[in-house]
């Protein structure tokens, strides 16, 4: 009976989207998997759509540090010192031409770019080179950096990978997710997105939006669904608060999260729709908080929303 009790839950959940709040037998579901934090027993199948391969990061990173280096490098040929080859002392000077935070300067990511060049000619075991030799070296610079934050098959782990190439590594994971996701019916997730931005905007929150995630077929169908959540987002030290229309408004109204903002308002819209199968608001408040939103589409995609002050 307890089997068919949880099934008959979890049906309910995804066929109508509203149980208010998380009924008793969902809560039993997930923190069995939250025991576990959420990866034992859970099936294989996660795909990532913003999954991205050590080879599209470290085009990325050299296309974006190359431009970099080159205004950087005009401009202190003009302004300190008009040689032809880069230094490692030269790049040190770099924060002279960097803004001063109220204004935009030609250098001012100077810490980067000076130990991307001190990488290069270590690399290439000279103390100088002329610039072009250092842009043509920065590919083969970053890919030796992330070696360690690559998988067997290949992706960067975002948690793994150095915080010098985070923030690229965040924006190609955008792009490529936003290239490979498919809109539910009547929803636009780029819009989502957009909207997701101007949430909370004035705070200092911890933000992201979670990029979709597709799984095996039936992985949200059973009893597993909590552990498939759990290993594809980041809920670890979160409970289960509720589900259906109410997780909506839990999440818009939840402390440390949009609590309240009308700029939630459109998105809270949006998923209540019916292309949207099944919602979930995970939390925790404490020494430190998180706020999640995690909700399931016709398409089979898996996406949220997480705010909060970190530890």
């Amino acid at each position: 009976m307890r089997t068919l009790a949880i099934a008959l839950s979890i049906a309910a959940v995804g066929a109508i989207g509203c149980a208010d709040p998380a009924d008793a037998e969902l809560f039993d579901l997930d923190q069995e998997a939250a025991a576990a934090d959420g990866k034992a027993d859970a099936p294989g199948g996660i795909v990532r759509l913003d999954r991205t391969t050590a080879a599209e990061l470290t085009d990325a990173f050299s296309l974006e540090f190359s431009a970099k280096l080159e205004t950087c490098w005009a401009a202190y040929r003009t302004e300190i010192d008009d040689t032809d080859v880069v230094t490692a002392g030269a790049a040190q000077e770099f924060i002279n031409l960097a803004g001063d935070g109220n204004t935009v300067g030609p250098c001012d990511d100077w810490s980067d770019l000076a130990e991307i060049v001190e990488g290069v000619l270590i690399n290439a075991d000279e103390l100088s080179l002329p610039l072009e030799d250092v842009i043509g070296g920065i590919a083969g610079f970053a890919a030796e950096r992330i070696e360690d934050a690559v998988d067997g098959a290949g992706y960067v782990a975002v948690g793994k990978v150095d915080l010098l190439f985070y923030s690229t590594l965040v924006r190609v994971q955008t792009e490529l997710a936003m290239e490979r996701e498919q809109n539910p019916t009547g929803i636009s997730l780029a819009t989502i997105r957009r909207q997701w931005d101007e949430v909370r905007d004035e705070t200092t929150l911890d933000r992201a939006y979670l990029n979709p995630v597709t799984f095996a077929p039936g992985a949200l169908d059973g009893n597993q669904i909590f552990a498939n959540l759990r290993a594809a987002f980041p809920l670890k030290g979160l409970s289960l608060e509720s589900t259906g229309y109410t997780a909506i408004r839990d999440f818009a109204a939840a402390e440390e999260g949009p609590e309240g903002d009308p700029a939630f308002a459109p998105i809270a819209t949006a998923l209540r729709k019916r292309s949207i199968k099944k919602r979930f608001y995970f939390a925790r408040t404490g020494e430190w908080s998180s706020n999640v939103l995690v909700v399931v589409d016709e398409r089979g995609q898996a996406w949220g929303f997480q705010m909060g002050y970190s530890e």
